[in-house]
């Protein structure tokens, strides 16, 4: 569904990504680990468009994408939930959800996919009508994450959805990205609880100075004498 040749970028003079290259398989659950400042975000953003590729070409559905508008690139199918939320703090929960379906004229499409995301978030059922800056850090996660849902995506990208948050918020944060992608949703997780992170997801591309250093299942990774040692605390 997605695939990342040789792509290089940054912000400017300044070079983050250095010929990365990677694939998500149309039903998969894929992550990126590595330190701070590895260049996992900018790979996110040089994805949706957020960034100029200098180099190499981000290919989607069979299309090359990394010339296009990020406007263009969600309609056709690839929803990115920032590290920030980006929320509309003075509209409503319900309100941020409808614009969230702004490419969507089916009203009837529409309602099921918030009908979904209500049945997978019930707190934001709950505090539909409540203005978004009112909530919680974990419920603007949620709602983030269910905005992003209802353009109705092919995949969904997600940068740090643990951030911030107490332990219990991140299970249930983690749970709705397992539902989720039980459900058919194809999901490239960028995230810092290591751990977890390769224990829910079926593979995992290691970044470290803007390059891949490590690629291969999840499972495996949780062996991996370099993951372990150095995201694991295990020596």
């Amino acid at each position: 569904m997605l695939e990342l040749k040789n792509v290089s970028a940054g912000y400017g003079p300044l070079q983050i990504l250095w010929g990365i290259s990677l694939k998500v398989e149309t039903g998969e659950f894929v992550s990126m680990v590595g330190p701070n400042g590895a260049g996992k975000t900018t790979c996110l953003k040089s994805i949706a468009g957020m960034l100029d590729v200098t180099e190499g070409e981000v290919i989607f559905k069979d299309a090359v994408i990394n010339k296009m508008q990020t406007s263009d690139i969600t309609s056709l199918g690839l929803s990115f939930v920032t590290e920030e939320g980006c929320l509309f703090t003075g509209m409503t929960v319900a309100e941020n959800l409808d614009l969230g379906a702004f490419i969507l004229s089916d009203k009837k499409k529409i309602k099921e996919l918030q009908d979904n995301i209500f049945d997978l978030f019930p707190r934001l059922a709950e505090r539909k009508k409540q203005l978004a800056g009112t909530l919680s850090g974990g419920e603007r996660k949620m709602l983030s994450i269910a905005r992003g849902l209802m353009s109705n995506p092919s995949i969904l990208m997600v940068d740090e959805p643990s951030l911030g948050l107490a332990p219990n918020l991140v299970d249930s944060v983690f749970d709705a990205l397992i539902t989720l992608n039980k459900k058919g949703v194809t999901i490239l997780l960028v995230e810092q609880n290591v751990h977890t992170t390769l224990e829910i997801t079926d593979r995992t591309y290691v970044i470290e100075q803007g390059h891949i250093c490590l690629q291969g299942l999840s499972s495996e990774m949780l062996d991996n004498e370099h993951v372990k040692s150095c995201y694991l605390g295990i020596v």
